[in-house]
């Protein structure tokens, strides 16, 4: 209970420190305002009307508006006078460094902001938990911290799907319910395969599950055959994965995108190139060690060992193997967290190859539609920016879970896993009815028994096998989505 103490002691810093210490200093803010990101200004009507030889009297002039609401009005259609001007108008943008002034009246920078400062304190708390304040039998607080992490990131998932679907246009809506149908049959062709080939584990969770809730309904004086059936219990993992897979359809070919592009700016730096491919194709490292004859058969076989090491031993225990898979995760967010900034100017660069296109085309343009084109790409970085992280934080939290309620131990703490088979008391010491003290004992020695039973229910077997599955999901969605955005943008967009 002492250790227990010192979690809630550093779950009242950790909320104490989101409440004082980021309203003024935001690691979110840090990430895009601090001199890394530079930004294209939107042309003027003075200098548009100047490059296409446009002459109008000064009294039109409207000089008295700050750049902040020019930009407002520009996407919210304003009714200010525009012209018209040719499209290969010899037009050079401005750029300018970006500032926190200029991120805070971007679309979703209250989400963007709150996700950040939460995941980066709740990952604090997980690692300071797991490392020096939890000991065995103990409830590990941070673990509530992780799952309001993921539930955070997954609702910031579906504001941005939600987005779409409000548009007027139909086509990212149909593209949407299009990559929902099609990952609800790839998980339900997933969740038949054998565990002798993707090694998930959910068949004997589902397994560990009932044996343990027709128990706990037995001790309950609640006779049944079981909660859910193994149909039932994979169909509802289908449409969790289904719906999983269409939130991450539009970050996936968000970040499909930005890699196109970033190796297109890094033409002339191949070091910068390989690494852009190597954070693109980890996670489909990912998704290969959960294939077990490419995974545990080959790496924890005593024939591989003796063939690299000369040793009739395999190169790694099965628990090594367990936690080298699960740590390629973290290193999978450390390499997108250093070429974030190299991906979101690749975005912003955006706005200038919009007006190179441009005037490469005959005709004219509205001048108001020009600076919105301009405008519009800094505009909605916050939710270019949620659409690259979003999806890591949801593959680390569920990582972060498998870890800890999987029962698994890295060994460099004292820690011991918890043990799912062991034996519960099924009585109560004998109490004194006269004594209240004695009475308050007795009903929370019968709350800890009920609380042993109901981990039995849901027992590291159970995480094991249901969070393996959605770690593996989550980096399988995101890399397939990312593979059609590469198709898509490498081969239909440039003919």
């Amino acid at each position: 209970m002492a250790l227990f103490g010192a979690q809630l002691i550093l779950t009242i810093i950790a909320v104490s420190f989101l409440h004082k210490f980021t309203p003024y200093h935001s690691l979110a803010e840090w990430l895009l305002a601090r001199g890394n990101l530079v930004r294209y200004m939107y042309p003027k009507d003075e200098e548009l009307r100047k490059l296409a030889g446009i002459t109008v009297s000064k009294g039109r002039h409207r000089k008295n508006r700050s750049e902040h609401s020019r930009r407002i009005s520009l996407l919210e259609n304003s009714e200010d006078k525009s012209f018209s001007v040719p499209k290969n108008i010899d037009l050079d943008l401005r750029t300018r460094v970006i500032e926190p002034l200029h991120v805070m009246v971007l679309r979703f920078f209250s989400e963007y902001r709150w996700l950040v400062d939460f995941s980066a304190a709740s990952l604090i708390v997980y690692a300071l938990t797991e490392s020096w304040l939890q000991s065995r039998g103990d409830f590990n607080l941070s673990l509530i911290w992780i799952v309001m992490m993921a539930g955070f990131a997954l609702q910031v998932l579906f504001l941005l799907t939600a987005l779409y679907f409000s548009s007027e246009e139909d086509g990212e809506r149909s593209l949407c319910i299009t990559f929902g149908f099609f990952f609800a049959l790839v998980a339900m062709a997933v969740l038949i395969v054998p565990e002798e080939i993707l090694e998930f584990g959910l068949d004997e969770a589902y397994e560990n599950f009932t044996s343990g809730a027709i128990d706990f309904l037995k001790e309950q004086d609640l006779p049944s055959s079981g909660p859910i059936s193994k149909i039932a219990f994979k169909s509802l993992i289908g449409v969790c994965a289904a719906l999983l897979g269409a939130f991450l359809a539009f970050p996936g070919l968000r970040i499909a995108k930005m890699h196109v592009d970033s190796i297109r700016f890094a033409v002339d730096r191949p070091v910068m190139q390989i690494v852009l491919h190597t954070s693109f194709l980890f996670p489909m490292l990912i998704t290969l060690m959960w294939v077990k004859p490419i995974g545990r058969d080959y790496l924890c076989n005593p024939a591989t060992g003796k063939r690299m090491t000369g040793k009739d031993e395999p190169l790694m225990s099965s628990l090594t193997f367990d936690l080298i898979r699960m740590s390629l995760v973290p290193m999978l967010c450390v390499l997108r967290m250093l070429l974030m900034t190299h991906y979101l100017q690749s975005y912003l660069n955006m706005a200038k190859d919009k007006v190179e296109k441009l005037k490469q085309e005959a005709g004219r343009i509205n001048s108001l539609e020009l600076q919105k084109t301009v405008v519009r790409v800094f505009y909605y970085l916050c939710v270019v920016t949620l659409q690259y992280l979003a999806p890591m934080l949801i593959l680390l939290s569920f990582t972060c879970l498998l870890k800890s309620l999987g029962g698994y131990s890295t060994g460099l703490f004292e820690s011991s896993p918890v043990n799912s088979t062991a034996s519960v008391p099924k009585t109560s010491p004998a109490v004194s009815p006269q004594s209240e003290v004695a009475s308050a004992e007795a009903t929370a020695e019968h709350f800890k028994i009920a609380l042993e039973n109901l981990r039995n229910v849901f027992s590291p077997v159970f995480f094991r096998g249901v969070f393996s599955f959605l770690t593996w999901w989550t980096a399988f969605a995101w890399f397939i989505t990312s593979l059609f955005g590469i198709a898509y943008h490498m081969y239909f967009t440039e003919q």
